[in-house]
């Protein structure tokens, strides 16, 4: 069998012991479980990782499945699901203002950015589904922040502080991000002009949902004047999608 289509099956495989398996697993299990020799699994795997298809479990030698393989086929599924709502919400909020949409998730320490609809505008920020951005440092890694526990959001701000990224984009203030996850749980929404890409922001806010049991988030990304401009707008634009997409299958799933 050809290399290419031999890693094609191989994928899809990985895939499926997932599905049947419905835990972490580790590469030794997932080679013995398939028949694969170590290092060509080792290889596979943290190729899906760095893709974004798959994170590491607990103990950093395992890997489970991210949401991005949850909204593959999302598109596909004729009945309304709230999967395939948010992807219609997301190109209708795309349709209306011309910048980039982008829905996240919380990997470990880092938001991935799980879909993304391109900007239609001359000048536009250049992401794609499988990007990662420090949860304490970035628009919607906040927005995603603001669901957790004061203890875990202080030990995400150590873990910042004391790794590489804080050479590279600064040091976070615990207190100043503390008061920033209170106004955003206040207020429902944040509006970030000063994010990981210089000259960027962001508006973004969470989802009524989870997917595999994980919170949701959705921001309009932009440069940060335009930001600025418009953002009570796009608040406004956001919360509208959101309660018009997304609330009917919440309210039907109670």
């Amino acid at each position: 069998m050809p290399r290419t289509v031999k890693s094609a099956v191989r994928v899809l495989e990985v895939l499926e012991l997932f599905d049947r398996l419905q835990r972490e697993a580790s590469v030794g299990e997932i080679a013995r479980e398939l028949g694969y020799p170590i290092s060509s699994t080792s290889m596979l795997l943290a190729n899906l990782f760095e893709r974004g298809y798959l994170r590491h479990g607990a103990d950093q030698r395992s890997y489970f499945p991210t949401p991005r393989v949850t909204l593959l086929g999302s598109w596909v599924e004729p009945l309304l699901t709230p999967q395939a709502e948010v992807m219609r919400m997301m190109a209708e909020l795309g349709e209306a203002t011309g910048e980039t949409i982008i829905l996240a998730a919380p990997t470990r320490d880092q938001a991935q950015y799980l879909h993304v609809v391109p900007a239609t505008t001359t000048m536009r920020m250049h992401v794609g589904p499988g990007t990662m951005r420090p949860l304490v440092a970035s628009g919607l890694g906040r927005v995603l922040l603001s669901t957790m526990s004061e203890d875990k959001v202080r030990q995400l701000v150590l873990r910042h502080n004391d790794g590489p990224l804080a050479a590279e984009e600064g040091r976070v203030s615990l207190a100043a991000l503390q008061r920033e996850l209170s106004g955003i749980r206040a207020r429902g929404h944040a509006v970030v002009l000063r994010g990981v890409t210089p000259g960027a922001g962001l508006v973004g806010m969470l989802l009524p949902m989870e997917l595999g049991g994980l919170p949701l988030a959705v921001g309009i990304g932009g440069w940060a004047r335009e930001m600025r401009a418009r953002q009570q707008e796009y608040v406004d634009l956001l919360r509208n999608a959101v309660d018009r997409h997304l609330r009917p299958h919440v309210r039907s799933a109670a």
